[in-house]
């Protein structure tokens, strides 16, 4: 597999894929058609088209209006008699061709249009719709207003305050020539002063806008929107999101692995009762809707998989905007900003991949002070090349909890979207970003921490491999790992320790990349350990349709507690807690989570080297590797699982190398292999290739057996033979494999009845383990054989023994002789022959001395009643006493229970008589980022060769969580408790925060409740957003579990007087309907109910040397003559010698009412649907917030449902939820009794 995951990316990296950080004359030559690909609202001109089009004059007074005169005088506006004056009274002292200054002590109101050369706000610019309809212009417009400079910059204690909910405003960033001597040419933003490295207390300069308040800037599919539709269906009441007729939206891609286009309309029609928009011209794409239930694992929540496009909004009426990208020459000798990116602060650097530059407007908010800016667009943005010059961007603003980028629109952009660089507890909620070139959100130096990033959407709006647009990739910035083909993102951060929440991202090259393996950027150089911060919360984030990852984490992450913290600003103080052991060879791993991720259509899923990283509730589906991870570790606690309640299906899981990686509580789907090692030996990642895979509570759904189950490592890349990658050992957990091994039965297991361990073909010595307990898979069957790649099938469980050697050269190193003597009594046995043996051959990861990573391992059944022996090839057999061996994993026996094996090593003693348990001592061996510390060899381990054997470990106690690890949550921060089921207490601003589902100032709004689902229903508004109380309006409110239906989930149509229809026990049975099912069968069944099997009857097995998938046809059949056909809809076979084992089973029609208080009965058997009947009065419906059903229709109550609020009401970083425009959150009802008539 990993060759086919090679294959992939370097069809990516062809000579078209994408720009690279040398393809500047590539982007200049294809720069017209990039330019005509996106848009800008101070463009789009017809006012028929566009109700928000830009006022003529703007276009007439601001547009390219040429340089500034040389030189350029400073106008500092004066007011004898008041503090406050008008705009119009600053155009009339400044001019247009002047630098206007507003002094400190003077506020501006804005009544008018201005257009000055540059501004500097030292005072107050006041610009509300209070102020913009008290015009004293004639020729400036009440409803329109616009403000155009080469730079505004709010200085000292200046601020800018901007709010309209009526009328329109328009900054315009003219390119004039005017230079801010620290934001540079054509800025908007703030500078606060620094002093002594530090940012001032009396310097706080204030920018705050506010545009038209939006209570949703972004919603989803509810049904697929197909080629040649002109209407769309959302999850919510566009009415009630703010939405309005003439709004430009954008719909993202919903095609695999970076091949699709996402599309703008305008809206140009909607009703205030319905979901649907009507818009400006059919869909030239399909854009999928699909809505998968939740697997119901253990001591999970239910969790739906939502795998539907995103629909942003990306009309604001406070638009940021300037004059045409301008393409700048460079200028050698300038300063560079950080040393080896080649990029300045003061301009277009000459680089070796650099001759000009591409100069948009940008946005910052540099050092102390506040910025706030809500509803906003902003477009035309970034200057490729120059270092710092952003769409939005907080710059080394430290501590800044007030600050907060919201419900913004960021569009057209050439140099990355929202920038939070040296900034702590900032918030960054709810904006959508839209054809940006570059990484989407960007965190830039790793030391930034406690930012809080919820419910952001960026859509790539171009296939990677467009010969022209080149996705949203660009050349020639500071990052070529976040800009370009190298791994462009919708989300780059170097920083771990930030939440990431409910944010969404489509068709980039990577969707979320945290870098680690360095020590900082610029002013954090060499003060940060990347690798070692403690993530924050990472949650409830979708990433599809990447070319690359989905969730990604880039070479070492293994977090650990250190002295990071925002005091510091994020620096490491203590860098001697960044390392791998402490002093006395413990390790210093954090464990954290990632919950209820959702991946699916991309290439990749997860990490290289990372540990004390917990996948919880993780859905990953249809990406080629669902799961890719090179090295890791255990858990620091002892217990936890690496993935648990988790549902993969359709890919790869590529797994890593090292200690003992459970799985548990999680349900695998059709077509998913497991590789074992993955990428072990290939160049210096891994170790000794032997890790223990453990499976407790699995259900392996798969049932296609066309597609190997397991692949083992064949392929040597290496330059020697030292090379034995074929290890790697699946086990049953010891709960679940005492069920079987006791006779019992363990459903949907990944093993065969009475099985519970597999390994790799190459162990010979297991098969002669007495009553036949391990047996060669083939022999079950060429199925088997096939299906579990030829390995070895075991009833008893296996586990590792490793002995890692040191200073052996591949050609020359020795093998081990590996000996085991089965029902022994201790080592007594070991006086006769043995009964089984093996030579086991040396292996070394990476070349000759370039790595200590070598030694031997083997996979044994763990046991008193057997016993092993180990010794090697050469002349005395002794194995140095400085070589340091393992067994098994204390994990296994903290979960479950201690193990046991009786062992001689040659050269050495071990144990009381030999015994050895996996509670040894493991210190300084592995921490994943240090190995084989020197103070370990010889001295540690099982049976050691130096000194006494330390003391076994003592046991942990994982009965309490068992190892399930939650979100990060501080409570013992906050000044009280945060209510535990719906806020918790956020680590770096020590305040309550609502948990995902639950909105209002105190969380006390339950949006998921709000549904009102039936047992059978999962809500979708978990991870919708959660700064209105606007639930979710749709029929896809409540997800339905397989087989149940209706609005609520509680018809079930599998369900006929009582008896459940089971498909044959071949499939499964779905719901098609209010009240139809039909059977989706299992792989080789076909027929109503999958009562037909070609088994038997075709060659071979399922699919029988025939397709499975040929556009077009709905039925595959094959024959006894090796022969196939594949019929389409009407068509027959030619003969009556095919027996059918595909088909696409269809109901005779499907009856679903559009109105959730009506439900239809089965289908009339012309294939027609019977009339609808109302559903009881007081039934809760969706379709209005909190709505009841009355006489068949949807209505409002009075009250919308609550729960208790948390005591903790300190300061929260986000503004007041958004209220809903019109019919107001109504109660939350739980009616009891029938609720169908």
């Amino acid at each position: 597999m990993r060759f086919l995951a090679l294959f992939y990316i370097l069809n990516y990296l062809g000579a078209e894929a994408a720009f690279d950080q040398g393809s500047e004359i590539d982007y200049y030559a294809k720069y017209n058609e990039i330019v005509a690909a996106s848009y800008s609202a101070v463009d789009d001109l017809d006012s028929s088209v566009n109700p928000n089009a830009p006022p003529s004059s703007l276009i007439q007074n601001c547009k390219n209006g040429g340089q500034l005169p040389s030189p350029v005088p400073t106008v500092e506006i004066s007011s004898p008699l008041f503090h406050t004056i008008k705009s119009s009274s600053l155009m009339a002292q400044c001019g247009s061709a002047s630098i206007c200054v507003i002094p400190e002590g003077i506020t501006v109101e804005m009544n008018t249009d201005v257009n000055i050369g540059a501004l500097i706000v030292r005072g107050s610019l006041k610009w509300t719709d209070e102020t913009q309809n008290h015009s004293s212009s004639s020729s400036s417009s009440t409803s329109s207003q616009y403000l155009c400079a080469g730079y505004i910059v709010m200085e000292g204690s200046g601020s800018f305050e901007m709010n309209l909910q009526q009328g329109s405003g328009w900054i315009y960033l003219k390119n004039n020539d005017a230079v801010h001597p620290v934001l540079r040419s054509r800025a908007f933003g703030a500078y606060g002063t620094v002093l002594n490295g530090l940012n001032s207390n009396s310097s706080n300069p204030r920018v705050d806008i506010s545009g038209r308040d939006m209570v949703r800037t972004w919603s989803l599919l509810s049904d697929p929107l197909a080629v040649g539709d002109t209407t769309l269906s959302l999850l919510h009441n566009p009415h009630l999101m703010g939405w309005r007729v003439g709004d430009r939206v954008g719909i993202a891609p919903t095609k695999e692995q970076s091949t699709g286009y996402a599309q703008t309309f305008r809206i140009i029609a909607m009703s205030s009762s319905s979901n649907k928009i009507t818009l400006s011209r059919p869909s030239s794409h399909d854009h999928d809707a699909e809505f998968v239930p939740p697997h119901n694992s253990a001591n999970h929540p239910k969790v739906a998989a939502i795998m539907s496009a995103e629909v942003v909004n990306l009309t604001r009426n406070i638009v940021i905007t300037g004059d045409d990208y301008e393409q700048v020459n460079c200028v050698n000798g300038l300063p560079e900003a950080v040393m080896g990116e080649e990029t300045s602060v003061l301009g277009c650097r000459c680089s070796s991949f650099r001759t000009r530059c591409t100069v948009g407007l940008h946005t910052a908010h540099m050092h102390g002070g506040v910025t706030r800016i809500q509803n906003t667009r902003i477009e035309k943005c970034g200057q490729r090349g120059i270092e710092g010059k952003y769409c939005l961007h907080f710059h080394q603003m430290k501590n800044c909890p007030e600050c907060l980028y919201k419900n913004n629109a960021v569009e057209n952009s050439h140099q990355r979207g929202i920038i939070v660089h040296g900034t702590h507890l900032s918030s960054v909620e709810e904006n959508v970003l839209y054809d940006v070139r570059g990484a989407g959100v960007y965190i830039e130096d790793g030391n930034e921490m406690w930012n809080n990033f919820k419910y952001n959407v960026i859509i790539c709006p171009y296939p990677f491999n467009h010969p022209s647009l080149h996705g949203c990739t660009v050349p020639g910035t500071s990052n070529r790992i976040a800009d370009t083909r190298d791994n462009q993102s919708a989300i780059f951060s170097l920083a771990a320790t930030n939440n990431l929440i409910g944010n969404r991202a489509a068709n980039s090259f990577n969707g979320m990349l945290i870098k680690g393996g360095g020590s900082g950027r610029g002013s954090a150089f060499d003060n940060v350990c990347a690798s070692d911060a403690k993530f924050g919360i990472l949650q409830g984030n979708t990433f599809h349709g990447h070319g690359r990852f989905g969730t990604y984490s880039l070479f070492w992450n293994y977090p650990k507690v250190t002295d990071q913290s925002p005091l510091t600003n994020g620096y490491n103080v203590d860098k001697s807690l960044c390392e791998g052991f402490d002093s006395n060879g413990n390790t210093r791993g954090f464990p954290v989570s990632i919950t209820n991720n959702f991946d699916y259509d991309n290439t990749f899923v997860g990490h290289y080297e990372a540990g004390d990283i917990q996948y919880n509730g993780h859905h990953s589906f249809n990406n080629l590797n669902l799961i890719y991870w090179k090295e890791t570790k255990n858990f620091e606690n002892g217990c936890s699982a690496h993935l648990t309640g988790g549902h993969y299906v359709q890919g790869n899981m590529a797994l890593p190398d090292q200690g003992t990686f459970i799985i548990e509580n999680t349900v695998f789907g059709d077509s998913v292999s497991l590789e074992p090692n993955h990428h072990c030996n290939v160049g210096n990642t891994g170790v000794l290739c032997m890790p223990q895979y453990i499976l407790h509570k699995v259900k392996w759904n798969n049932a296609n057996h066309a597609r190997k189950w397991v692949t083992f490592q064949s392929h040597n890349t290496q330059g020697h033979g030292a090379n034995q990658m074929h290890g790697g050992i699946f086990s049953l957990s010891p709960h679940d494999a005492s069920i079987v091994m006791q006779g019992g039965k363990v459903e949907h297991s990944f093993f065969p009845e009475g099985y519970v361990s597999l390994v790799s073909n190459k162990f010979t010595h297991l098969l002669s383990a007495p009553n036949d307990l391990c047996i060669q898979s083939s022999s079950l069957g060429s199925n088997y054989g096939f299906i579990y790649d030829d390995g070895i099938l075991c009833k008893v469980p296996l586990r590792s023994l490793k002995v890692y050697s040191r200073d052996l050269i591949s050609h020359s190193a020795p093998s081990m002789k590996f000996r085991v003597w089965y029902n022994s009594d201790d080592l007594g046995g070991q006086n006769g022959a043995a009964d089984a043996e093996q030579i086991i051959g040396f292996h070394q990861t990476g070349g000759d001395n370039s790595t200590r990573k070598q030694g031997f391992s083997v996979p044994l059944i763990p046991g008193k009643d057997k016993s092993y022996s180990l010794s090697l090839t050469t002349s005395d057999g002794n194995i140095p006493t400085d070589w340091v061996i393992e067994f098994s994993d204390n994990v296994v026996g903290n979960r479950f229970e201690i193990e046991y094996i009786y062992l001689t090593v040659q050269g050495r003693t071990c144990g009381s008589n030999g015994l050895i348990s996996s509670q040894h001592d493991r210190k300084f061996i592995w921490s994943g980022d240090e190995f084989m510390d020197n103070s370990s060899w010889g001295k540690h381990g099982a049976c050691v060769g130096i000194g006494p054997q330390p003391d076994d470990v003592s046991m942990i106690d994982c009965s309490i969580s068992e190892g399930l690890i939650n979100p990060v949550d501080c409570q013992g921060m906050c000044t009280s408790s945060c209510n535990n089921e719906n806020s918790y207490c956020n680590c770096g601003t020590k305040t309550c925060h609502c948990k995902p589902g639950f909105a209002g100032n105190d969380c006390t709004i339950d949006l998921c409740a709000a549904a009102r689902c039936g047992e059978h229903g999962t809500c979708s508004a978990l991870y919708l957003g959660a700064s209105s109380s606007l639930p979710v309006t749709s029929n896809n409110a409540c997800i339905c579990d397989e087989g149940w239906s209706g609005p609520l989930c509680d018809v079930n149509p599998c369900l006929k007087d009582g008896v459940v229809r089971n498909c044959s026990g071949n499939g499964k049975c779905v719901a098609s309907g209010d009240a139809d099912s039909i059977c989706l069968c299992d792989p080789g069944f076909s027929g109503i109910d999958c009562e037909t099997s070609c088994e038997g009857y075709c060659n071979g097995n399922y699919p029988f040397g025939c397709a499975t998938n040929v556009a077009g046809k709905i039925e595959y059949g094959c024959n006894q003559n090796n022969g196939c056909h594949y019929l389409g809809s009407g068509e027959q076979y030619p003969n009556d010698q095919f027996c059918t084992y595909k088909s696409e089973v269809k109901s005779l029609c499907k009856c679903e009412s559009l109105k959730d208080c009506e439900i239809i009965g089965p289908c009339n058997s012309d294939g027609s649907c019977p009339r609808p009947e109302q559903i009881e009065d007081g039934t809760p419906c969706n379709s209005v917030p909190w709505g009841i059903c009355e006489r068949g229709i949807c209505i409002s109550n009075n009250s919308q449902p609550t729960i208790s609020p948390s005591t903790d009401r300190g300061q929260r970083p986000t503004s007041s939820p958004s209220k809903i425009p019109t019919n107001s959150p109504t109660s939350n009802l739980f009616p009891c009794g029938c609720k169908l008539c």
